[in-house]
């Protein structure tokens, strides 16, 4: 039984675990992928400001974003809300989910996306790129018969 003389103690205030806490957070950080859909009927400026939005929520909901990819306009394989074409936009970012949390939900409430995925990256996948990358073309080993 505790007498009231002594004070309490838990390990989990001091700074030292304050410390690791931090650095699991920032190690928890993984690589995404986000596909997204707009309406087809949006013009250059509407699509650089959802562009230039959704950057802004990854990277201040603690992501860094990455990279974006401007497919341009695309025939969809089956009709959405009665359009049959949409602009393709794919952005890289890595972060928690802190980060998908409010992607997911700015994305839903957006009335210009038709459709969003948000998909995280494989590890292996990424290592495989970079294998690939760092290869020259025609070093392959090539195994001979006999």
């Amino acid at each position: 039984m505790r007498d009231g003389s002594q004070p309490f103690y838990s390990p989990a205030l001091t700074p030292e675990c304050r410390v690791v806490n931090v650095r699991r957070e920032v190690l928890s950080l993984k690589k995404y992928e986000c596909a997204v859909i707009y309406t087809p009927g949006l013009g250059a400026e509407v699509l650089e400001s959802s562009a230039k939005k959704y950057t802004d929520i990854m990277n201040s909901q603690g992501g860094t974003f990455t990279h974006l990819d401007d497919w341009g306009k695309r025939a969809l394989a089956y009709e959405i809300n009665f359009h049959k074409e949409g602009f393709y936009h794919f952005y890289k970012f890595e972060g928690g989910g802190k980060v998908i949390e409010e992607l997911n939900r700015q994305l839903r409430i957006d009335e210009n996306v038709l459709r969003h995925m948000i998909v995280r990256e494989e590890e292996k996948a990424v290592a495989k790129k970079k294998e690939t990358a760092a290869e020259p073309a025609g070093t392959g080993t090539v195994k001979e018969e006999s």
